[in-house]
C-alpha cells in the first residue's frame, strides 16, 4: 500500500538517503560508503521521473548518456536509438518531452534507466498515471526487457501487474515484511494479498 516504505527503502539502498540505523550491501558494496560504485551498475526509474522538457526524447537520453560514456558521438547516438526503439518511441525521438503523455514519459524513463547497461534495473511504480492500455503495454515491455536476462526489481502496488511479471514477491506494509515468495505461494498462502487482489479469501 501507499506509505509502506517501498520508495524510501530504494532510496536508502541507492545512497540517495542515509539510514538512521542498520545497513546493507549491493553487489558486495556498502550502501553508505560505496553508493557511487553501486549506482554505476544500476538503472533506476524513480516514481516521478524528471526530464528537461524543452529537449527532445533523444536529446534527454544523450544528455544522460554523457555521464556514463566517453567516446565517439555516433556510439552514444546508437545506444540512444537502441533504447528508444526498445520502448517504442523511435518515431517520437525528435519531439520535445513537454508534449509527451504520462505513459510515454514513463517509457522514456525506462529507456533512460537502461542507458548505462545496468546489471540491475529498479522500476519504482512505473505504472503510475497510466491508463489500462498503457499498463498492458508496460507489462509487455518489461517482459521483453527481461528476456535478455536483466534482473529487474519492480516496486509496485498494482498487485495484478506484480503477479503477471514477477518470479518472486516481497510485500511490505508499514515498513515491515508481511509476505514473501513466488506468485503461486503468495496467492495460495496469504489472505492479505488475496484481499489486495480483490479475490475471495
Amino acid at each position: 500500500p501507499n506509505g509502506s516504505g517501498k520508495t524510501t527503502t530504494m532510496k536508502i539502498l541507492l545512497g540517495l538517503m542515509k539510514p538512521t540505523t542498520g545497513g546493507g550491501t549491493i553487489f558486495g558494496h556498502d550502501i553508505v560508503r560505496e553508493s557511487v560504485a553501486i549506482r554505476e551498475r544500476i538503472g533506476y526509474l524513480p516514481q516521478h521521473p524528471q526530464f528537461i522538457e524543452y529537449l527532445s526524447a533523444k536529446e534527454n537520453l544523450l544528455f544522460t548518456a554523457k555521464f556514463f560514456f566517453t567516446g565517439p558521438k555516433k556510439k552514444l547516438e546508437d545506444r540512444c536509438d537502441e533504447m528508444l526503439a526498445l520502448v517504442g518511441l523511435s518515431e517520437k525521438s525528435d519531439r520535445p518531452i513537454k508534449g509527451f503523455s504520462g505513459g510515454e514519459k514513463q517509457r522514456l524513463g525506462i529507456a533512460l534507466a537502461q542507458i548505462n547497461y545496468p546489471d540491475l534495473l529498479i522500476l519504482d511504480e512505473p505504472a503510475a498515471g497510466m491508463n489500462p492500455q498503457e499498463t498492458m503495454e508496460l507489462d509487455n515491455l518489461i517482459k521483453e526487457i527481461s528476456k535478455d536476462g536483466l534482473a529487474i526489481l519492480l516496486i509496485e502496488h498494482d498487485m495484478k501487474l506484480v503477479m503477471s511479471l514477477s518470479e518472486r514477491i516481497f510485500v511490505m506494509d508499514y515498513g515491515k515484511k508481511i509476505a514473501q515468495g513466488t506468485p503461486e505461494e503468495i496467492r495460495k498462502d496469504s489472505v492479505v494479498i488475496k484481499a489486495y487482489l480483490g479475490e475471495d479469501t
